[in-house]
């Protein structure tokens, strides 16, 4: 019968970092590339200025980035917001992995999803539009073929023919509690839909929250892997991590390599995409 420290595990690090608007989740992706890592991110937020800004001191940093924006585009009819037909955010995400390549990326590439919310609501735009209600009143079955197809894309993500580290950014979706069910408040992965949020986490073995604490000058952000009011967290190495690291300079590298148990990144050659 196979023994405990008999069973092959992996090394790669899967971590889904929740943390409300402005709390620092892309900007603390920073202090990968500084430490060596090729960043691959799939931006569904807009958010590459953050990066440019931060990694602009720091040029050989900066070309251990990738980085590919998208999003659908909004148009105006009659005075209306609307998705423009037909919607190629969600299924343009499959077409940059197999460009990037990366069935040949190893454990000095980080993939990033940045950010599930916005990730989902693409996949909701896909689903409305296979249904014919693009722009329309969205039924049932449209939420059960979003969930069905953002749950199979993390699958992909996190199988072991993906040999990379994988970070999915995402904001928090709080929950009220309800005595007549006996269950309690909870802040979960913000996603479109029921689903989504309450599966996601089983899917990575690191969860960790982004937060400030103190107020004015003081004010400092933090990274937390200790459980934060409503917020569950969990990390792959439990007594190698500390309680928090700082959002800003190197803490989400330091957070990468004690659960890696000291592993740094072995190169700092960029890969050409």
């Amino acid at each position: 019968m196979p023994k405990l420290m008999d069973n092959p595990t992996s090394s790669l690090v899967r971590l889904l970092h929740i943390g409300d608007s402005g709390s620092g989740k892309t900007g603390s992706l920073a202090s990968l590339p500084l430490a060596g890592y090729r960043l691959w991110i799939l931006d569904y937020d807009a958010n590459a200025r953050i990066l440019q800004n931060l990694l602009a001191p720091h040029p050989d940093a900066a070309d251990r980035v990738q980085i590919e924006t998208l999003r659908d585009t909004i148009t105006i009819k009659k005075g209306n917001p609307e998705v423009k037909s037909p919607p190629t955010a969600f299924s343009r995400a499959a077409q940059v992995l197999t460009e990037w390549g990366v069935d040949q990326f190893g454990p000095d590439d980080i993939l990033v999803l940045d950010t599930l919310s916005a990730f989902s609501q693409s996949a909701f735009n896909a689903a409305l539009f296979a249904g014919g209600r693009l722009n329309q009143r969205a039924q049932l079955q449209d939420y059960g073929w979003m969930a069905d197809r953002v749950r199979l894309f993390i699958e992909m993500l996190t199988d072991d023919s993906i040999n990379c580290h994988l970070i999915i950014n995402t904001h928090v979706r709080y929950f009220a509690g309800d005595e007549d069910t006996a269950t309690s408040a909870r802040g979960l992965p913000n996603a479109v839909g029921q689903q989504i949020p309450t599966t996601i986490s089983r899917y990575m073995n690191t969860v960790v929250m982004s937060r400030s604490i103190g107020s004015g000058a003081g004010a400092k952000r933090i990274i937390s892997t200790q459980p934060q009011g409503v917020v569950e967290v969990k990390t792959a190495n439990p007594t190698g991590v500390k309680a928090q690291y700082p959002v800003d300079n190197k803490g989400l590298a330091e957070l990468f390599r004690d659960l890696r148990g000291g592993v740094e990144p072995t190169t700092t050659n960029p890969k050409k995409a």
